[in-house]
C-alpha cells in the first residue's frame, strides 16, 4: 500500500510539473500596439547668454569684482575663497570661470591662489 501511495504521489508531482513547463513555454501573440499621436519635435533656439551679475560678496567669496570697457568681468581672489563659492556669487559653473594660469577654462580640479584675477564667461559646458 505505501508503495503504492508514494508511486501515486510521484505520478502527480511529474504531472504537475509537466504542466507547469507546457504552460510556461506557451507562444503568447505580441500585442498589437495601439496607434498613437505623432510627437512633434521642436528645433531647440539658441538662446542669448545670461548676464553675468554679481550677487555681492560673501564668506568664502570675498574677493573684488570688476567690469572692463569691454564688458569683461573679473575677479581679483582674496584670503579664504573657494572656487565653488565664487561660482555661486556670479551664478556661474566652474567651467565658466578662467585665467592666464588655466587657459582653456578651469575644470573641477582647479585651485584659485590668492591675488588670481578671474575671468568669468559665459562659455557653454564642455
Amino acid at each position: 500500500m505505501r508503495a503504492l501511495l508514494s508511486r501515486t504521489i510521484r505520478i502527480m508531482i511529474v504531472g504537475v510539473a509537466t504542466g507547469l513547463l507546457v504552460t510556461a513555454c506557451a507562444v503568447e501573440a505580441p500585442p498589437t500596439p495601439t496607434p498613437s499621436a505623432p510627437i512633434t519635435t521642436s528645433e531647440p533656439t539658441p538662446s542669448e547668454p545670461l548676464p553675468i551679475v554679481d550677487s555681492g560678496a560673501l564668506e568664502g567669496a570675498m574677493g573684488t569684482a570688476e567690469t572692463d570697457e569691454e564688458g569683461v568681468m573679473r575677479y581679483t581672489v582674496v584670503e579664504g575663497d573657494v572656487g565653488g563659492i565664487v561660482c555661486d556669487r556670479f551664478g556661474r559653473a566652474w567651467w565658466q570661470l578662467d585665467n592666464e594660469r588655466n587657459s582653456g577654462g578651469f575644470d573641477c580640479h582647479s585651485m584659485i591662489n590668492i591675488g588670481d584675477v578671474v575671468t568669468l564667461t559665459n562659455d557653454k559646458k564642455p
